[in-house]
């Protein structure tokens, strides 16, 4: 019998729903109940994180409630805070307490064993507050608590780096200091250890803390004023600079950015909200909570105000600069944001040996005028006005005659100056093969010293991190220390660590500025102006930005080897270096027909002239004119006055013997011939190395990319599973400052893979002698015509 359609639709819709039906009915549910200490401005903030990560992390596995009439918030006083704690550990519908308050958390973990789980998150040290502990743990049934390590001595050494100051003023909230014990002797130890002077201002209104300042406060630390926020908060803030008082905050980020000058703690209320989230899911999944250890590590990170420090009038070491992050830095705007692109076409026009190359190229082209002048007309003029003693004037020549000339020269053949003129030419096509190849040298000069920003940018910002996993290891060790798992030496050896860490930030920040004031320099801008940058990626630079069409030529030793013959040809063809010995060989070839034509060609010139007198005075003048025509020796006498007069002539010069001279410019012409045709050779092959040594290395680092993200990849995987060990008590120091070097330089290595990548790039292009960064899309897609069409003419595959 067939099973009907109907019945195979409700089996199917069955098997589709009733699984999550099932599944929703397996849930169970847990209804959470909360006692936080009094009102406070961040308790919904605060409430809607915990509730989110804690939803977010049981969903699927519980169904997680947090009514509102099980939220409780008390007056501030202990009495009230324990009441309301009872009367969630009697109410039969709550499963968990939350005590997300300092006095709350430290009030129920004294009650001993409870009758429910209670997880208390902000225990400020369980030791100075003299908590039960077993352990690691609280050891007490039912009691999950987190305890922050004591922060004071390492906020108050950050403080004295920043700033110097004997008289300390330390704002608290009043009901914490009252009601947690030890916290007054805590902060009076910590602070005779570095000789401050301490005044400690219990803070219940915005009154207490702005009395609290007075003419002797030389620094202040804000810790907990849970009663001061907003408006009150920031007319402490402005008190403080109007005083131009340093200030320190306990909580971290937030308070900088409302003005306090400094903070170590990193924004540590989302790692308190997921850790709870943890310590409930391992309560609800059968581990006892006495049994959950109670170690937690909030995070550093240093943070300062610059607008502060500059309205206060305080100047922070370089160690700070370089390890802090900056709020309200007063940067100035970039002029210009840079591609490598940009940057390159920018750098041809604006650098000055460019500009000097540019001007010798023009100078260049004078030289050839002038080469080529002699073989012109050279036209003369002449006014002479003369004067001789009148014994002497007579027939010849009158006592004062002004004279006109003009001479007109013709070289009809000179193969000196033919010779010169042609070599001048060729010397000409070297200059400007000259700043061609300059001009390639400098294109590849700025990109690498573009990419040589981005490498030192990168590095800095490598060791930075690298500085703030130490930050997040030594606080890792102090808890260690708090749990009985190492000792003090370890402290001491991350502090260690981290003192090296800075020095390696300064130090790579002084090679990125070194790297822009080079870059600077290479633009003709100022040496310190400040630039942007833009990242590069592979597909958009060079020979690479057609799509990626030159590694499909990599991908196999017989294709990459034809890729090379290409590459070479190519870059024989292209070499402005080549062509510039192949101008000289053809001016020297010039030379030597001029020294061999020099044994039997002539120089030959043309000349004209014509004169005319002007003028006469004194004895003799116009005598011409007084002759009488019928007079012996009239016309004779007349010839030698004429007014006008004018001549032609044609010369040939041709040196017989000259020492030698001729045999020796022969002899040498020959020589340094063969000389510069020995020097292409060698170029020739020196290029070819060069192109075929630069393909290899492209090939490699290409290669390294991949290779080098792989390494760092896996390097961070170690590094998470050993600080995670560390943290445990699993594995010692060694082993992780193994796996931290380790992790930076792969990081160093995988961050300059492609930079390095695209540096060998340049090189290979200007090896080829030419520079895609200047070419347009045309002439881009010539070259790959031309690979295509070699590969097809050598019967080579490539897909």
């Amino acid at each position: 019998m067939k099973p009907r359609p109907g019945a195979i639709l409700l089996t199917g819709l069955l098997l589709i729903f009733l699984p999550v039906s099932f599944l929703t009915a397996q849930l169970r549910t847990v209804t959470i109940g909360s006692v936080v200490d009094g009102e406070w401005a961040l308790n919904e903030r605060t409430r809607t994180l915990f509730q989110e990560e804690i939803t977010e992390l049981l969903s699927g596995e519980f169904e997680v409630r947090f009514p509102d009439d099980k939220y409780l918030v008390a007056d501030w006083t202990l009495t009230d805070i324990a009441g309301k704690i009872t009367q969630l550990l009697n109410d039969p519908e709550v499963d968990v307490v939350l005590t997300p308050g300092v006095i709350a958390s430290n009030s129920v973990s004294r009650r001993g064993p409870l009758p429910k789980p209670v997880i208390a998150p902000f225990v400020v040290d369980a030791e100075l507050q003299n908590l039960p502990i077993k352990d690691g743990a609280s050891g007490v049934e039912n009691l999950s608590y987190i305890s922050f390590p004591s922060t004071l001595q390492r906020d108050f050494e950050a403080f004295l780096e920043i700033t110097s100051f004997k008289k300390l003023t330390l704002f608290f909230n009043a009901e914490i200091y009252r009601d947690l014990p030890g916290v007054d002797m805590r902060l009076k130890k910590a602070t005779e250890e570095m000789d401050i002077e301490p005044n400690i201002i219990p803070v219940s209104s915005i009154e207490d803390a702005l009395n609290g300042i007075t003419d002797e406060t030389d620094a202040v630390y804000v810790g907990p004023l849970l009663h001061i926020y907003g408006e009150e908060f920031d007319r402490l803030v402005e008190l403080l600079i109007e005083k131009r008082i340093p200030s320190f905050s306990l909580f971290g980020r937030e308070d900088v950015e409302r003005g306090i000058l400094a903070s170590v703690n990193a924004q540590f209320m989302p790692k308190v909200a997921r850790r709870v989230a943890l310590n409930l899911q391992r309560i609800l999944l059968g581990e006892p909570p006495s049994e959950i250890p109670f170690a937690f590590a909030p995070g550093e990170e240093l943070t300062l105000n610059v607008e502060t420090a500059r309205k206060i009038g305080v100047f922070p070491p370089w160690g700070v600069y370089t390890e802090a992050v900056l709020l309200n830095e007063d940067v100035k705007e970039v002029d210009i944001v840079y591609n490598l692109q940009t940057a390159v076409l920018e750098g041809i026009d604006a650098n000055l040996d460019m500009r000097a190359k540019q001007s010798q190229v023009a100078a260049g082209e004078h030289i050839v005028k002038e080469a080529r002048s002699p073989l012109l007309p050279q036209i003369g003029l002449d006014l002479t006005g003369l004067q001789i003693n009148k014994e002497r004037a007579g027939i010849a020549q009158a006592e004062r005659n002004l004279t006109g000339k003009a001479t007109v020269t013709q070289v009809l053949y000179a193969d000196d100056a033919w010779a010169n003129y042609s070599i001048q030419k060729q010397f000409q096509r070297t200059r400007e093969e000259e700043l061609e190849a300059l001009r390639l040298d400098i294109a590849q000069e700025i990109a690498e010293g573009y990419l040589n920003v981005l490498v030192g940018k990168t590095l800095e910002d490598i060791q930075r991190q690298n500085l703030k996993l130490s930050r997040s290891n030594l606080e890792l060790s102090r808890v260690r220390e708090a749990v009985g798992f190492s000792g003090r030496a370890e402290v001491f050896r991350w502090e260690s660590q981290i003192a090296g860490n800075r020095q390696s930030v300064i130090d790579a920040n002084a090679q990125r500025n070194v790297a822009e004031i080079q870059f600077n320099r290479l633009l003709n801008r100022p040496l310190e102006q400040n630039f942007g940058t833009r990242e590069v990626s592979i597909d958009e630079v060079g020979m690479l930005t057609e799509e990626n069409r030159l590694l499909r030529y990599m991908n196999n030793r017989i294709a990459f080897r034809a890729l090379r013959e290409f590459f070479v040809l190519e870059g024989i063809g292209n070499s402005p270096e080549i062509r510039q010995l192949d101008a000289a060989i053809t001016a020297q070839d010039r030379l030597l027909k001029n020294t061999s034509r020099a044994f039997y060609l002539p120089d030959i010139v043309a000349q004209g002239e014509y004169s005319r007198i002007f003028s006469e005075g004194g004895v003799g003048a116009n005598l011409g004119d007084q002759i009488d025509p019928d007079a012996p020796d009239a016309g004779f006498i007349s010839g030698l006055r004429n007014k006008n007069n004018w001549s032609a002539a044609l010369n040939l010069t041709y040196p017989l013997f000259n020492g030698g001279e001729r045999f020796a410019q022969r002899g040498n012409a020959v020589e340094t011939l063969a000389q510069l045709r020995t020097e292409r050779k060698s170029l020739v092959q020196i290029l070819e190395q060069r192109i075929r040594s630069a393909s290899h290395i492209v090939g490699s680092s290409f290669a390294a990319i991949k290779q080098s993200k792989d390494a760092g990849e896996a390097s961070r995987k170690n590094l998470d599973l050993v600080v995670d060990s560390y943290s445990l008590g699993t594995v010692d120091i060694t082993q992780l400052l193994d796996a931290q070097n380790a992790a930076l330089n792969a990081s160093a290595a995988e961050a300059n893979s492609i930079y390095l990548f695209l540096i060998d790039l340049m090189e290979l292009e200007r090896a080829l002698g030419s520079s895609f960064l200047l070419q347009d899309l045309d002439n881009r897609k010539a070259f790959y015509q031309r690979l295509e069409d070699y590969f097809v003419s050598n019967n080579i595959i490539v897909r």
